[in-house]
């Protein structure tokens, strides 16, 4: 968890309903993920989109279909949607709060898990798919980073919102919804994916739980689709033959061929009455994130207070944070001073809390801009030494020869333009190495190359 930057929001609010904004969860493809925490002191995490999806108005019709129905979804295993706002300048959403660590995580700091924990947390997974398509969702990004691990059971989150993106017709690399290594034949070839392309995620899902590798290995993505498409997945790691007949069954090609997500918890009946056994290392995380909730870190203050309303209609307006920040609103970015929520009728008050005077706004950030939003971390872990790698950020390829390894290299990535493009490529000395790719401490991608094999990795931030 990280203090907020001076062009974070500090509330986000909406009929009355207001949530503080407190620190930095994380982000990814789809926006940021806040701490935050209603006026009655509950907890919760805040999601916003990226700008770009707030210019298409198809998108924010989808996202507020999406958003009503996933507040419908019950069950013990996902975290629950509270409340929305996909009319705010920057839509967003809220949910429950769930002291965590994810399934990606866990399995790249401790290592595939115990059987018991693998069959527990199928369980639990099982039911949240009741739950979600019962709802009528379809989910068509589950994965192991969207999977909670939690000290009362696993949690599955970001259904049905990761459908409204994917239909979005925004042409923006990395927009579409779902992974390469989980996602379904028929997600990869572009057909209209139903709850049996989730069964499908379910069990890659699984499959990284027991091995911890991708099914379908690692790669470059256009190279992990391909496989999806014309191989079976390598379950070859997985020795509890139970466990392995029911990931099969759910990676079956055919998508009639899989089984439904009720008859997974029929199948799995009494897996999970136990809950999932969390290695030590794990454990300590989710302590960590709950004690992180309770006491967030300190945020700068923001430098501009939110203007008042003007008579003659209602006010929508999301006013975005520190001078220099911008918002991208029906295809034109506008400079604007102070990241606040605002709602509210004609002649409503703002809120008195913020009392910083304001300030002029600066020109919006433009492609020469050398300001840092983050750092991406490149590392190798093995021993003995790499004859060549090389590590690449927005098209910048720097090669080193004789490395030894262990290999650290953490590069900050600008500011522009939005989306980073990174790449990593080294061969395997002898007794293999192990890379992972990391933003701001979070892992995003993790691999293991035996000797003398050619590793790459590569993707969008």
């Amino acid at each position: 968890m990280r203090p907020l930057e001076p062009d974070d929001p500090r509330w986000v609010e909406t009929m009355g309903r207001r949530y503080r904004v407190l620190a930095r969860i994380g982000s990814g493809g789809m926006g940021v993920v806040y701490l935050g925490r209603s006026a009655a002191g509950r907890t919760v995490a805040i999601k916003m989109v990226h700008p770009e999806f707030a210019a298409d108005h198809d998108f924010r019709a989808r996202f507020e279909r999406e958003a009503r129905v996933a507040r419908s979804v019950g069950g013990g295993f996902t975290a629950a949607v509270i409340d929305a706002d996909p009319g705010a300048e920057i839509p967003w959403l809220v949910t429950e709060f769930l002291p965590s660590v994810s399934l990606r995580d866990a399995v790249h700091a401790s290592g595939p898990l115990a059987v018991d924990a693998v069959w527990a947390l199928a369980a639990g997974v099982a039911e949240a798919l009741v739950s979600i398509h019962g709802a009528g969702v379809v989910h068509r990004d589950l994965k192991p980073a969207n999977v909670l691990l939690t000290a009362d059971g696993p949690r599955v989150i970001d259904f049905g919102i990761a459908r409204a993106v994917d239909s979005s017709s925004i042409s923006r690399p990395g927009a579409q919804a779902g992974s390469p290594g989980f996602m379904s034949p028929e997600q990869v070839a572009g057909v209209t994916v139903g709850p049996s392309g989730d069964v499908f995620s379910f069990g890659s899902t699984l499959a990284f739980a027991c091995t911890g590798r991708e099914p379908f290995g690692e790669g470059p993505w256009h190279a992990k689709m391909r496989r999806v498409q014309t191989e079976p997945p390598r379950l070859d790691g997985i020795a509890d033959g139970d466990l392995r007949s029911l990931i099969e069954s759910c990676m079956q090609l055919d998508p009639e061929r899989r089984p439904t997500a009720r008859r997974l918890v029929e199948r799995l009946s009494g897996r999970g009455d136990g809950g999932v056994p969390l290695p030590p290392a794990v454990v300590a995380g989710i302590a960590q994130r709950r004690t992180e909730a309770e006491n967030p870190p300190a945020a700068p203050p923001p430098q501009t207070a939110p203007p008042p309303s003007r008579p003659g209609g209602r006010r929508r307006g999301l006013v975005l944070g520190a001078a220099g920040a911008a918002v991208l609103l029906a295809g034109v970015v506008l400079p604007v001073a102070g990241w606040y929520a605002f709602r509210g009728e004609a002649g409503a008050s703002a809120d008195p809390t913020p009392t910083a005077s304001a300030a002029p706004a600066s020109p919006s950030p433009s492609p020469t801009s050398t300001a840092t939003r983050a750092e991406i971390t490149f590392s190798v872990e093995g021993d003995g030494r790499i004859s060549s790698l090389t590590y690449m950020v927005n098209g910048k390829s720097t090669t080193l020869k004789k490395v030894r390894l262990p290999w650290r290299k953490t590069v900050p990535m600008p500011e522009w333009p939005p989306r980073i493009s990174w790449k990593l490529t080294y061969r395997a000395p002898a007794g293999g190495a192990a890379h992972t790719v990391a933003v701001d401490g979070n892992v995003i991608i993790a691999g293991r190359g035996s000797e003398g094999s050619d590793m790459a990795a590569e993707g969008l931030y």
